[in-house]
């Protein structure tokens, strides 16, 4: 049975990584800062093939033929995923180093040569963290803050994962791009009447490596509309 180790698995993709591994099979033990689990655990339900341990907790161990999974894309705020480097020096250090994956937003480029690298433009969806643009309108924001989007494109984040985990074991690097080039503009009409035009252009919108189509699985509206019924649970819950 495959393992993988899906590390900032609390936060937004680390999360939907969990997610999507579970679904087709696969062990999972995921690690992050945070002591507690968060309720967002509670969509995934219980699951035998899952183990989630607190990174202060973790012993350091990684299984030789397991996968890691490094979504330095997870980094909207300061030190949120900070310790993934200290994964990284782990792992080399081990006598036979796991396969590394590691997602960056794009703009970013991987300093290792490695396993497998992914770049990606906007994700979104459910539990988007609230420095993105659409999270910021859905909340009752009027869009005038800074965000970290990137307008090259928006992805649907399930789908992201899905498309991320069936190339996970090529040594190559990835670029995602969605089906359609003005994918931002499209999702983002469904958040807001106002036409707003990107706070900056992407600084590097160049694919590394192969280029990967995400054909989406939901529509925008229905994309949308999920995100923000996830933001009114958490508002009542709160």
């Amino acid at each position: 049975m495959n393992h993988a180790f899906v590390f900032a698995a609390q936060q937004f993709l680390g999360f939907e990584l969990c997610d999507a591994l579970l679904e087709k099979g696969w062990t999972v033990t995921a690690i992050d800062i945070d002591t507690e689990v968060k309720d967002k655990w509670l969509e995934i339900g219980r699951n035998a093939n899952l183990q989630y341990i607190p990174y202060d907790q973790w012993d350091k161990n990684m299984h030789e033929d397991c996968n890691v999974f490094l979504p330095y894309y997870d980094q909207v705020r300061e030190n949120t995923v900070s310790y993934l480097e200290e994964v990284e020096a782990i792992a080399s250090k081990l006598e036979q180093p796991p396969h590394i994956i590691r997602i960056y937003p794009n703009g970013n480029r991987s300093q290792s040569e490695d396993g497998s690298a992914f770049y990606l433009p906007t994700l979104y969806g459910i539990h988007q963290p609230e420095e993105f643009l659409f999270a910021q309108l859905l909340m009752g924001g009027k869009g005038e803050a800074s965000y970290v989007d990137d307008p090259s494109g928006a992805i649907y984040v399930k789908d992201a994962a899905n498309v991320i985990i069936s190339q996970a074991s090529k040594n190559e690097s990835f670029t995602l791009k969605p089906l359609s080039a003005k994918s931002w503009n499209e999702a983002l009409s469904y958040v807001t009447e106002k036409s707003l035009s990107p706070e900056r252009e992407h600084k590097d919108s160049q694919s590394v490596g192969k280029e990967l189509i995400v054909k989406p699985s939901k529509s925008h509206q229905y994309i949308i509309e999920q995100q923000l019924k996830g933001i009114r649970m958490l508002e009542m819950r709160e």
